[in-house]
């Protein structure tokens, strides 16, 4: 072989090297999990498989209901099937309203027709103890002289609450979902000073709806019934009892449609008559919980250190919680299976969290933040220099399309560069905006890097907290996106060098 052809070999072998270095220092090595991650997702899923167990099979879970218990403990079994470790169920805090269970909700119109109505009995109120028949009455009296006249009246009867909702006919459609447009909008947030409130005079001459509902409690009415909720689906509401209180009487919600029914009859000189059956169950267990489990880092420095993933698992009785909020605890179930059946060997711990609570007050996440993070007195805990960050899911059943930085600004080119391997699936959009009412906010105030999910809005408005939310009205591929975006996050979190900037 000559001079000539060994050089040109020499000079190939030598560009071939050139060729594979400038190679590894162009592609994110990364980008080969973030597409094993969503081949796990699409291929493998068992998103529909959750959501029979947390919904269908589980059924309601009202915090501190026997549902409640059989929800978290087909969670656990499921996180231990994933061979996550630490897998437990754990007490968050003490809470003094204790358990409450429905047993039965049955009520009808009775005269002048026969009309079957749909109650929804609010939550940690009485009920009937057997049926209950007789005349309704509605509350007419709007001021406190007025009220003074009616004392004793309303004892042991049937009360129809005044009307709170002007029912309008409505264009819009019933599900939606972001434009573009309105995430492009929604990263422009100008300064805007908050106007100072105007005091309102201590006494009002007109009778306000919590008056008025405060005086038929006192007054020991048989059943206080409520406007609320349309399209013939009521809203589901809570009492703020505490344990060893008098019960309150037995408050139903209904909708407009029916409540609208009844108050016409009766305005118009109508005998309207109701029969009604609610029975419910107090249960003394002053205990909120958490279920938890880990896939354990492997950096022997940073390995003690925390990544959380998490949603809320409790919701409402009288529905399986499906969209608010059992989508987003199968979307962080589903992202630690991918994690784990990859085999991913995170630098930092990774940990999921489904919460108790969050419907009642985010009493699970709060108190885990104050055994852990830091106490009600400010005192800094163990994991308080150890979390790098929480991401919550929460917001109903839509499509993470971004995330919020809780004003955190530093952090805005991390999360814009963690979007890009996603946009083509609609998450593009990073904001700077403090999204609240979830179980991030503890984490937020504790100093915490705490972040929500931005996410379609489909039905949220018409479905959450309402008789239907059911596995039904899911969009299984929603959950399987948002899955992908979890564990990204969750992995880009726990590979980084140094944990997360706070604010």
């Amino acid at each position: 072989m000559n001079r000539a052809l060994i050089l040109g070999y020499a000079l190939l072998i030598s560009f071939s090297l050139s060729a594979q270095q400038n190679k590894s220092s162009i592609f994110d090595p990364d980008l080969q999990i973030a597409t094993k991650i969503k081949t796990e997702a699409l291929k493998n899923s068992k998103v529909d498989e959750y959501l029979y167990l947390l919904c269908d099979k589980a059924g309601p879970k009202l915090t501190g209901s026997s549902g409640m218990l059989r929800t978290d403990t087909i969670a656990m079994l499921e996180m231990k099937k994933l061979g996550l470790e630490n897998v437990c169920i754990e007490k968050a805090k003490t809470w003094e309203r204790g358990g409450w269970e429905l047993k039965k909700a049955y009520m009808a119109m009775t005269a002048p027709y026969y009309m079957h109505f749909y109650p929804a009995p609010v939550a940690w109120t009485g009920g009937t103890d057997g049926l209950t028949s007789g005349k309704v009455y509605y509350f007419s009296a709007t001021t406190h002289e007025e009220l003074e006249q009616w004392k004793g009246f309303y004892t042991g009867k049937i009360v129809l609450m005044p009307d709170v909702m002007q029912y309008q006919i409505n264009f819009n459609p019933l599900a939606t979902i972001y434009t573009e447009q309105q995430l492009k909008e929604m990263e422009y947030q100008p300064i805007a000073t908050p106007k100072k409130k105007v005091g309102l005079p201590t006494k009002n001459a007109l009778l306000t709806y919590q008056e008025i509902l405060d005086f038929l409690r006192d007054e020991k009415a048989a059943v206080i019934i409520h406007e609320n909720g349309d399209f013939n689906v009521p809203v589901i509401t809570f009492f703020p009892y505490e344990m060893g209180n008098e019960i309150s009487p037995c408050e139903i919600n209904i909708t407009s449609e029916h409540h609208g029914l009844m108050q016409r009859l009766i305005e118009n000189g109508e005998d309207v008559r109701l029969e009604i059956e609610i029975e419910v169950e107090f249960i003394a267990d002053e205990d909120v919980y958490f279920v938890v489990g880990e896939i354990i880092g492997t950096d022997p420095k940073l390995k003690n250190e925390l990544v959380i993933i998490g949603a809320h698992l409790d919701g409402y009785p009288m529905n399986n919680g499906a969209g608010d909020n059992v989508t987003n605890s199968v979307g962080v179930l589903e992202a630690m299976r991918i994690l784990k059946s990859l085999n991913i060997k995170p630098k930092r711990t990774i940990r999921m969290i489904l919460w108790n609570g969050e419907e009642v007050g985010m009493h699970g996440s709060k108190g885990y933040v104050q055994k852990y993070v830091k106490d009600e007195e400010g005192n800094k805990l163990s994991e308080y220099d150890k979390i790098s960050a929480y991401y919550n899911a929460d917001y109903g059943p839509g499509k993470f399309r971004g995330i919020a930085t809780q004003n955190n600004l530093a952090l805005e080119p991390l999360f814009k560069a963690w979007t890009q391997p996603w946009h083509h699936l609609g998450f593009t959009t990073v904001i700077h905006r403090n999204l609240t009412s979830t179980d991030h906010v503890p984490f937020d105030e504790a100093g915490i890097p705490a972040f929500q999910f931005l996410q379609d809005p489909l039905e949220w408005g018409r479905g959450s907290h309402r008789v239907m939310d059911f596995l039904d009205r899911l969009v299984p591929d929603n959950i399987r996106h948002n899955a992908i975006i979890l564990a990204w996050f969750a992995y880009k979190t726990a590979e980084l060098e140094e944990k997360l900037m706070r604010k």
